[in-house]
């Protein structure tokens, strides 16, 4: 029987995916001469990317070198076999693939899907009426805070938009909250770059202000109605009671009157009027104390059924008032997003979030997508890994450019293929739009997109952890899975946890439970398990700390420096953590505001070092600070403040003497301040702003052979492997949510043509009538499996031991809480037969001596920070040409610099004007020479026999380094592609000297080694004529 060439890999932890994922990429290359050009290779971070691109070029590269079968890798035997090729075939071909790899690197598509569509929509940003510029923003924020401050900033000028804002500060005070609504507009302005509301939000595109405002008052009034309403059934039901001859005493604690007094004081919230058992009582007939019999059948019916009808009042207005309080910051979300575009407009941005949406609009009810037609050409086999992270817009997204494959076949007959890898107890990205479900509805043929049946694969075996962990990890997922609600969750949980162990015997597996929960008291467990784990051999590189939350991190990180333990955290990593990068950051707050005392404190706090009296030596230069640091450091306030922010930066490291080594926070500060004068100029307070919005993630990337403790997220750690973790705080509730939200369908007869708004979940939700319970059910089951999947994903890090610590937090009778971590670990002991609560330690293996791996020690070399910063004035170009230049060599040499600085930000004409823009803000160009620049450049650009390379559809690249098989670097000026063949530019300045044209031959046979076709080789000599020389 025929394989399928649609195949889905069930892969759980461990289970060598990625050995899979090379396998069949490796069967495919080896089969046809340079087949890698026709498999496109998606997963979700660059981590992977490099790794699976590794995998793959290794695997080759040890082929290549295999002389006897016994020394053969696993994977090439396989392939040996699967491929029917004898030895030194295989081998033969392996080198073979590699070279053609090697030589044509361009065409190796392994890449993270945002990347894949980053690069569809720039190859198409024509088509897609984009402009071909635009910036990539990864970072929504700094657009929505703009966004919000402008929203704001209307207060006064739109009446609509000003009573709007007003009403919403005044009901914000109203509830005793800050007045202050920015940090509500921004929260509710998240929600447009969240891929899962994407569709939600798309109902209230062609809402008005009006609209909203309309639908505010309408509910006001509904609620008024309500209200009136509740009062009066109160006000009927306590006559009732009176009337019955029923004394108010004969109640017990009076509970029954008073339930309707309360209403009658304006007490109308769910959770204090339902949160007691006189609705059962009421059913069961216990209305009067005990002793005093019951009450006639009639008072009993009427007065439950009045109950029951005030309730239903009570959650209708609650429903409501739900509504209202969601609806003030939805009114805004259009008026925000509008200006999030203008905003994007005028930078010429695009958000990575909007990608997706882009595409998603362009291809709908479209049967053959033109985005897809030329790409669908180029691909035939597609891998996918991570695929219970992809988003469904995403996956629908890439379903016709992979049915165009799949389904279809080439002039030979052979159909495409599709190899998709993922394991739905892993989907730990909900919030980013990866369901669990659409893995599950793949995998189980339930929702199959293609005419091509799939065929589904269990990765059986666990590669990764030590037999105990395995076993542990089976046993108590299996078991647990069982409280999961929804049967389609539970199966798949108790199914996917039977991995067969492998040749790893031992593990350990330590479970704590703490007695009363405190940060000291994690912060000693974990520092025991670190101890235990030193003394039997292991490293504090090989030891992980996960946490759910940050700042149980933070915690943690503290603790264990105090206690002289090495760590590495997400915080630790931290730009804002340095002493010099704070320093620097005071210095450009000096600039803007020169006799700020906490700004110049911070400054010769840094300053005065480790001298014992540093408050003297701070008191003294307080108040002459400008002249202390002109007169000791060089650092004229006044002189610097004309330069660039990069500038000033650089001669203030160099003044003050902030680099006498690398210093990876000071080189990735600079490189933030670089980014953001690209973006805003030289422009002190846009960098404060911005630096203000970001320092708390803006951060220097981890070591990769660490010799500290490592901390992080569980949702960081996936993906990867430690040999011993550590799993504090292990009691996370199930149902935890920060203000949680939910999209509610609404009957637009009854709320003026709205058929869906944004409610706060919470309990109350369960009583807005089927529609809600139905919601919150579902909210509730996927809280469940989230939360488990989270904890599935720490639990199978650990490859040698693995402790978790946790609380021992039972129920009053004795029971676990099953809505705790903590429940969980006890309901696995129960069902053990292991549990007792005088026991807080429960232990399952043995610590083994891990097998030492060896430790390079390597050559540790102290690299000087590279200063761009020239002690000397920008230079100026002056209009006259013969007053520029003092030598001819400078004339090219000077001349060549600005030249070459502005042609390398230009890909097409259109983008002269910004380029030359840019060189003037850095002051890489004076005003004074602006003119006669701008002309020699439009004379370039213009040319008879250059104008062809500079048109808007051509594909071209400036400045992009090539490097040589012997380590050398060659950087042309300019490469154009046109069709199948390049022509290359170089741009010089002064006299005309054989070596050019040397130098653009070694460019000409670099490409030619990687395959290309070389159809020009222009020098264009840029002097007062353009001349241009073809060679």
């Amino acid at each position: 029987m025929q394989k399928s060439t649609f195949r889905i890999y069930n892969a759980s932890a461990g289970s060598g995916k990625t050995y899979a994922l090379s396998k069949a990429y490796l069967k495919i290359v080896l089969s046809s001469p340079y087949s890698f050009k026709r498999i496109l290779a998606i997963t979700f971070t660059n981590k992977a990317v490099n790794e699976m691109k590794y995998r793959i070029l290794d695997s080759l590269d040890s082929f290549s070198r295999v002389s006897l079968l016994d020394n053969a890798p696993p994977l090439f035997l396989e392939l040996k076999e699967d491929l029917d090729l004898s030895m030194e075939a295989l081998r033969d071909l392996s080198k073979l693939r590699l070279k053609e790899i090697l030589h044509n690197y361009a065409f190796f598509d392994v890449s993270t899907i945002d990347k894949f569509t980053h690069r569809v929509i720039r190859t198409f940003a024509k088509d897609l009426k984009l402009s071909q510029n635009f910036e990539v923003v990864l970072d929504m924020d700094l657009l929505l805070s703009e966004a919000v401050a402008r929203v704001l900033s209307k207060a006064g000028e739109d009446p609509e938009l000003t009573k709007i804002l007003m009403d919403f500060a005044m009901e914000k005070i109203d509830e005793d909250k800050s007045w202050d609504i920015g940090y509500d507009l921004l929260k509710i302005g998240k929600l447009l770059k969240d891929e899962t509301n994407t569709y939600h939000l798309q109902r209230f595109k062609e809402k008005k202000l009006s609209d909203f405002i309309s639908l505010q008052n309408h509910i006001q009034s509904l609620i008024s109605i309500s209200e009136k309403e509740i009062r009066r059934i109160a006000k009927d039901t306590l006559s009732f009671i009176s009337a019955s001859g029923i004394e108010e005493s004969n109640f017990p604690r009076q509970t029954l009157p008073n339930h309707f007094r309360k209403i009658l004081d304006g007490i109308l919230s769910p959770n204090v009027l339902y949160n007691n058992k006189l609705e059962e009582n009421l059913i069961e007939g216990k209305i009067l104390k005990v002793g005093l019999g019951n009450p006639s059948e009639e008072f009993a019916k009427t007065i439950l059924q009045k109950f029951l009808n005030i309730k239903e009042n009570i959650f209708q207005r609650g429903f409501l008032a739900n509504i209202y309080v969601n609806l003030v910051p939805l009114t805004l979300l259009n008026t925000i997003e509008q200006e999030l575009k203008q905003i994007q407009t005028e930078k010429d941005q695009l958000s990575i979030s909007e990608f997706n949406q882009i595409i998603s609009k362009e291809i709908k009810n479209q049967p053959a997508p033109f985005i897809y037609e030329r790409l669908g050409e180029k691909y035939k086999h597609y891998f996918i890994d991570e695929f219970q992270d992809t988003s469904e817009m995403q996956w629908n997204n890439l379903i016709p450019l992979i049915a165009n494959a799949l389904e279809g076949t080439d002039d030979q007959g052979r159909s495409g293929s599709l190899f998709l890898v993922g394991d739905a107890k892993q989907a730990i990205y909900r919030w980013r739009g990866g369901h669990a479900e659409q893995f599950l509805d793949l995998a189980t043929k339930k929702n199959n997109p293609f005419s091509i049946e799939g065929e589904t694969h269990q990765l059986p075996k666990n590669y990764r952890s030590q037999d105990e962990i395995i076993r542990f990890n089976n046993e108590f997922f299996q078991n647990v899975g069982g409280l999961l609600d929804n049967p389609t969750y539970q199966a798949f949980f108790k199914a996917g946890n039977q991995q067969e162990t492998n040749n790893k015997s031992g593990g350990y597996v330590k479970l704590s439970f703490l007695q009363e929960e405190m940060d000291t008291a994690y912060g000693e467990k974990v520092l025991q398990a670190i101890e235990n784990s030193l003394k039997a051999g292991f490293l504090y590189g090989d030891i992980c700390i996960l946490v759910r939350k940050k700042k149980h991190g933070v915690a943690l990180t503290n603790f264990l420096m105090d206690k002289e333990v090495p760590v590495i955290s997400s915080d630790s990593l931290l730009l804002s953590t340095s002493p010099k990068v704070q320093f620097l950051i005071s210095l450009v707050r000096f600039m803007l505001i020169s006799d700020d005392p906490a700004t110049n404190y911070g400054i010769l706090d840094y300053l005065s070092g480790s001298e014992e009296n540093k408050h003297d030596f701070i008191r003294f230069h307080l108040n002459d600070l400008p002249q202390f640091l002109s007169t000791e450091y060089t650092f004229d306030i006044e002189k610097i403040k004309g330069r660039s922010l990069l500038d000033s930066m650089e001669h203030a490291i160099k003044v003050f003497d902030l680099a006498k080594e690398s210093d990876a926070h000071l080189m990735s500060f600079m490189d933030f301040v670089f980014d953001m004068e690209q973006q805003y100029g030289t422009d002190a307070q846009s960098l404060l702003n911005n630096w203000e919005l970001k320092s708390n993630t803006l951060s220097i990337g981890a070591p990769e052979d660490s010799r500290a403790v490592q901390v992080m997220t569980i949702h960081k750690s996936k993906g990867l492997e430690f040999p011993v973790v550590i799993f504090p705080y292990a009691n996370t509730n199930i149902y935890e949510e920060i203000d949680p939200k939910l999209w509610m369908p609404v009957n637009p007869e009854l709320f003026l043509g709205f058929d869906e708004l944004l409610i706060s979940k919470k309990q109350e939700v369960k009583n807005y009538g089927e529609i809600g319970a139905r919601l919150f059910e579902q909210e509730h089951q996927r809280l469940q499996l989230d939360a488990l999947n989270l904890l599935y994903v720490a639990l199978t890090r650990g490859v040698n031991a693995l402790y978790i610590i946790s609380c021992q937090d039972l129920k009053k009778d004795g029971d676990y809480k099953p809505e705790y971590y903590s429940g969980l670990f006890i309901k696995y002991l129960m069902d053990k037969g292991l549990w007792n609560q005088d026991v807080l330690e429960y232990e399952f293996g043995k610590m083994n001596p891990p097998k030492r791996r060896q430790i390079r020690e390597g050559n540790t070399n102290t690299v000087p920070y590279l200063y761009s910063y020239k002690d000397r004035d920008s230079f100026k170009i002056n209009t006259k040409a013969g007053m520029l230049w003092d030598t001819e060599r400078e004339i090219a040499l000077e001349q060549g610099n600005v030249y070459h600085h502005i042609l390398q930000h230009v890909n097409s004409k259109k983008d002269l004007g910004a380029a030359l823009e840019k060189a003037l803000q850095k002051g890489v160009l004076s005003g004074s020479s602006f003119e006669y620049v701008r002309e020699t450049l439009i004379k370039l650009i213009g040319h008879p026999d250059l104008n062809e390379f500079y048109g808007e559809d051509i594909i071209a690249y400036n400045e992009k380094e090539l490097l040589l098989s012997n380590g050398s670097i060659l950087i042309p000026d300019r490469v154009v592609l046109m069709g199948n063949s390049i022509s290359i530019i170089d741009y010089k300045t002064g006299k005309k000297s054989p070596k050019y044209k040397e130098q653009l031959e070694s460019y000409a046979n670099a490409y030619q080694d990687m395959g290309y076709r070389v159809k020009n080789k222009i020098i264009a000599y840029i002097n007062e004529n353009i001349i241009v020389e073809f060679i």
